[in-house]
């Protein structure tokens, strides 16, 4: 199976839990290193090469949304978005993580730590902090799975929005079937049930 996307084309990754979306995106990702078949990112090469260039690789090109969200929780959202950039080699100014939060409808939340944030503020910052170092691929793992019907729009209008805006490829793993509308394209994994003999 050959599985494409083309810049600036989002897609959805869809299926039930179980049929290996996480599995996929982080092969994708180079966080898993796949048995077979090849991944390649931008014209370059993911897999068949040691963990440090992938990791140079994800650094470079992708930005994760994790389902966790992953903020550092001794840090403002301000700080977790200056050390995702000083992670990802993309320093970035207080001004354009100010802008970033800014796009993402919580620049009033700059100076808070992420207890301090809703839930729907801290995936905000956990889409912003994602975007910083500029992705070519910006992936999203279950980003509306524990939201009502409106804040899922939202949230998938604004992933839409923001990646548009900063030149980013929008992949969004799901079993959300309320994302289709947004984003039409969409990828349908099976889940395949094991036999014993």
């Amino acid at each position: 199976m050959a599985f494409e996307l083309s810049e600036g084309q989002h897609h959805l990754l869809l299926g039930p839990s179980g049929s290996g979306k996480t599995t996929l995106i982080h092969a994708i990702s180079g966080l898993l290193e796949p048995v077979q078949g090849s991944i390649t990112i931008d014209g370059e090469p993911m897999t068949g090469r040691s963990a440090a260039a992938r990791d140079r690789l994800r650094r470079d090109k992708i930005g994760l949304i994790f389902q966790s969200l992953r903020l550092v929780s001794a840090l403002t959202v301000r700080e977790n978005l200056r050390l995702a950039g000083r992670l990802s080699g993309h320093s970035a100014t207080d001004d354009s993580i100010d802008a970033l939060l800014g796009q993402v409808g919580i620049g009033h939340r700059a100076s808070a730590k992420p207890r301090q944030l809703s839930q729907g503020e801290a995936q905000r910052a956990a889409i912003a902090r994602a975007l910083v170092g500029k992705p070519r691929l910006l992936i999203a793992d279950e980003p509306t799975s524990a939201l009502d019907d409106e804040n899922a729009h939202r949230v998938g209008a604004l992933l839409i929005e923001t990646a548009d805006r900063n030149g980013s490829t929008l992949l969004i793993a799901t079993h959300d079937q309320r994302l289709k509308p947004l984003i039409p394209r969409a990828v349908s994994l099976v889940p395949t049930v094991a036999t014993m003999q």
